[in-house]
Order: C-alpha cells, then sequence, then structure tokens
C-alpha cells in the first residue's frame, strides 16, 4: 500500500508537472504570437502610411503636369486666335483700303472733300467706319505744313505752335535749311557734314525730305521732344507737292502757323467751317481780321483740296494700320 501509494503520488505529481509544462509552453507560445502579431500590426501601419505619402506624391505630380499642359493649351490656343485675328483684319484693311481707292479715284472733289453731302467723305483727317469695324482715315495734303515749301517764318511760328522753346527755334530752322540745300555752307545757327561728323550722324542728304519722318536725321531735331510727342510732326506735316493751304482741311496748329494769325481767328475758321466750307481767302480774312497773300503767283490759301491725300488705316485691337 505504502508502496504502491508514494508510486501513485509520484505518478499525480509527474503528471501534474507534466501538464504545467504544457501550460508554460502553451503560454510562451501564445506570448510569442501575440508578439508576432503586434509585430505584424505594426508593419501594416507603416505600409498603410508609406502608401498614403506615395499617394499623395502621385497626386500632387498628376496635378502639376496636368497644369502644365492646361497653361500651354491656353497659350497655344490664344495664338492661334490672336493669328486669327491679325488674319481677319489683314482682310478687312485690305477691303477698306480697295472701299478708299475706289472713292478716290471715281469721285470728284470739292469743298466738302470727296463728293457732295451727305455722302461727301472729309478730308480732314476725321475718321470712317468702313469694312469689318475697321477706322480709316483721309487727309488732304494741302491741309498740312509743306516740310520742302514752308518759308522760315512760317515754319518759325509752327516750332512755337509746338511748344519748341524760342531759343531753339531759329537753329532748327537753319539746320533743315543746311540738310536740304546743294551747298556746303553753313548757316549761322545751322549744321553742315562737319558738325554731323562731330555728332557721329550720318551726312546731310543735301537734297529735299522724302517723308516727315526723315527730319529725325537733321542735326538737332531728334532731340526736340515737342516735334514727336504723340506723332505731332507726322501728324501735321507732308513733304508732297501740293502747295498754299487749305483753310477746310487744315488743323489748328496749321493754322495757327498762318501770318499774324490769332488764337481768336483759329477758333472762328474752326467754328465757320462746321456749318459750311470755307470758300474763298477773302472769307478767311473776313473770319480772321488776318491779311491773306491774293496774288494768283502768290497764293496763300486754296479752298479746294490738292491732287494727293494721306489715307490711314487701323483695324480694331491692332496699333497698325
Amino acid at each position: 500500500m505504502g508502496a504502491g501509494g508514494h508510486q501513485s503520488g509520484s505518478g499525480v505529481a509527474g503528471a501534474a508537472r507534466a501538464r504545467c509544462d504544457g501550460c508554460g509552453s502553451r503560454g510562451r507560445r501564445a506570448m510569442r504570437a501575440r508578439r508576432s502579431l503586434g509585430h505584424v500590426g505594426r508593419r501594416r501601419v507603416v505600409q498603410r502610411g508609406f502608401v498614403l505619402v506615395a499617394t499623395l506624391w502621385v497626386l500632387a505630380l498628376v496635378a502639376v503636369v496636368a497644369g502644365f499642359f492646361a497653361e500651354r493649351l491656353g497659350q497655344a490656343r490664344a495664338q492661334a486666335q490672336a493669328a486669327q485675328a491679325r488674319a481677319q483684319a489683314l482682310v478687312d484693311l485690305s477691303g477698306a483700303r480697295a472701299d478708299v481707292l475706289y472713292r478716290l479715284a471715281t469721285t470728284p472733289v470739292s469743298l466738302y472733300g470727296l463728293g457732295l453731302p451727305p455722302e461727301a467723305l472729309a478730308l480732314d483727317d476725321r475718321p470712317y467706319r468702313s469694312v469689318g469695324d475697321t477706322l480709316v482715315q483721309v487727309q488732304d495734303n494741302r491741309g498740312l505744313l509743306n516740310m520742302n515749301m514752308v518759308d522760315d517764318a512760317r515754319l518759325n511760328r509752327f516750332l512755337g505752335v509746338l511748344g519748341v522753346p524760342a531759343e531753339r527755334r531759329s537753329a532748327l530752322v537753319d539746320a533743315l535749311r543746311d540738310y536740304v540745300d546743294e551747298d556746303a555752307l553753313k548757316r549761322l545757327n545751322g549744321a553742315e557734314a562737319q558738325e554731323y561728323a562731330a555728332a557721329g550722324l550720318p551726312p546731310p542728304r543735301n537734297a529735299k525730305l522724302v517723308a516727315p519722318l526723315e527730319a529725325k536725321r537733321v542735326f538737332g531735331w531728334a532731340q526736340t521732344p515737342q516735334l514727336w510727342r504723340n506723332d505731332a510732326l507726322q501728324r501735321l506735316t507732308t513733304t508732297g507737292t501740293s502747295y498754299s493751304m487749305n483753310p477746310n482741311t487744315a488743323p489748328w496748329q496749321v493754322l495757327a502757323a498762318m501770318r499774324n494769325m490769332t488764337p481768336e481767328g483759329v477758333q472762328a475758321l474752326l467754328a465757320a467751317r462746321k456749318i459750311a466750307p470755307i470758300t474763298s481767302a477773302q472769307q478767311v480774312m473776313a473770319l480772321t481780321g488776318v491779311p491773306v497773300e491774293t496774288d494768283p503767283m502768290l497764293t496763300e490759301v486754296v479752298v479746294l483740296p490738292a491732287d494727293s491725300w494721306r489715307v490711314t488705316q487701323q483695324a480694331p485691337g491692332m496699333g497698325w494700320g
């Protein structure tokens, strides 16, 4: 009994130890399993964070690329629209030019300009709408100051009207005369080849001006801002063959340069011609009180347009014509 009991007790104890060992093994395995699951969970969180960041970078890159291509497409569209507008403007300008040239060739001149009212086309540089909303202006050259024919006194007055200081006018007049004459003799305040060379400028052509803009080559003229402000010299002068002055088409600056003309006389002429054209030199004298040369050989005023005109065109939104 005692031996058996002892053996039985030992067996029970061994079985208990075996169960305890089994429990310990299972516990350790469970802990290892839990640690393993924890590591796996942390790896999954890290992986999900990396995927999110990578996705955001990809989306940002796609947005940048899309914006770049959208901008390029917008620029290409704008360029295409500008090219189309330019092409249409050229077509409109060509049509308007053809219309004006046809009228110039087929319509007789009158005191009113080209033709008679109500279809008369005024030749005083006023704007008219033409094909495709283009603007057309026609200026009678007799209404402009002829730089190749004007005398010194009138040119001096004209420079004063443009705001050139009195102390500068004589030098500008003399420089122009030296530029167009054929000799090499320098006027008192003028300039010939030697003065041009010293200033690093091309020599004078010793010939009449081809266009008003050529006056920029005359010694001292390019450095006189009053002449070029708002394109004054180009708008108000000509170098054609017209002579005398047409009071119906002359800008106020050209009228103001007449001998003995007053501001009140200029206003009287402008007001009268709005009502009806000026019909004679005698009417100019009556309106202004200014004596006008009426000798047929020295005619100062001619009330009809010349046989040459300046045509200016401009298309909407374009800075050229």
